[in-house]
């Protein structure tokens, strides 16, 4: 069974780990809008890395951001505890 290789947040983020998939940062060449809401994992860190924690205007997509990226961690430490 593969593992899932994105995470949609409720208010509609996906954020993927997929390296032929868009970005709206790093590769949005192409996008739709409704990819504009597609993050790449490196991305979806390096925002929360350069965001601050007391602007409240970020605040909802941080935490979008925040759950994906924790979807991503517990998915990696399962596949790593998975016997081969």
């Amino acid at each position: 069974m593969a593992a899932m290789s994105y995470y949609i947040s409720p208010q509609g983020l996906l954020v993927h780990n997929r390296p032929d998939w868009p970005c709206a940062v790093c590769h949005p060449e192409g996008t739709s809008d409704r990819q504009a809401w597609y993050l790449c994992v490196g991305c979806a860190q390096e925002m929360l890395a350069a965001a601050g924690a007391g602007l409240d205007e970020a605040r909802a997509l941080m935490d979008d951001v925040t759950e994906a990226l924790a979807f991503f961690e517990g998915s990696t430490e399962t596949l790593a505890s998975a016997p081969n």
